[in-house]
């Protein structure tokens, strides 16, 4: 797949919050509808599926992200140097590898003629959670795209010590009663990582349209 202009940036991510808020929004009133042992039931799931989406809409935007700007093919000096860094891991791996100063030249030479090249940004397989999108994680996510997360940090509390949690909790089979969790809990934070996902869907839309990932 290759993202070669903002309108087909957006599209891709028009689409993967459309199915992502249908999922949610039946969820929600599944969860308002359901009594007793089914709501239960219904809230247990309720919060796997919110961390499930949290995770998946921002690898996907970010990977969105990082497909966009890469095809863009504009030269590693004009670019964020995130971009750089993501681009010679496997050289800054070689370099911490060896301790022959010749294959240590030879790296940095390739580095200072590739910062003159057109980029070549990866982008597959580049954004990992590992299944457990906390607020370090995000950081680091945040940090290898190239953009400021200093408008989430008051909601890492919440990502933290209530979605994930939470999540992993129910994971692990517990019962509800040891979550503190009932309907009006489970729209607090439905409300908030839905939020979190707009407001992170509108920064990378805006992010590419305004080529913040230019020095």
């Amino acid at each position: 797949m290759k993202i070669k202009n903002i309108n087909e940036l957006q599209d891709l991510i028009d689409k993967d919050l459309s199915w992502r808020k249908k999922e949610l929004t039946a969820l929600k009133s599944n969860i308002q509808r359901a009594r007793d042992f089914a709501k239960n039931t219904a809230l247990r799931s309720g919060i796997a599926l919110l961390y499930a989406h949290w995770e998946g809409s921002i690898k996907n935007i970010s990977t969105y992200y990082l497909n966009f700007v890469s095809y863009q093919k504009v030269p590693y000096n004009e670019l964020k140097r995130n971009f750089l860094a993501l681009s010679v891991k496997e050289e800054i791996k070689l370099f911490s590898q060896t301790n022959k100063s010749t294959l240590h030249n030879q790296i940095v030479n390739e580095l200072f003629e590739k910062y003159r090249e057109k980029s070549n940004i990866p982008y597959d397989n580049i954004i990992k959670s590992n299944g457990n999108l906390n607020s370090d994680i995000f950081k680091e996510i945040m940090t290898t795209i190239g953009l400021q997360y200093l408008e989430y940090e008051s909601a890492f509390t919440l990502i933290d010590d209530v979605l994930l949690n939470m999540r992993n909790h129910i994971a692990h089979g517990e019962r509800l009663e040891s979550l503190s969790l009932d309907e009006e809990r489970f729209n607090e934070v439905y409300k908030k990582i839905t939020g979190l996902i707009s407001i992170f869907s509108i920064q990378v839309s805006n992010a590419a349209s305004t080529k913040q990932y230019l020095e």
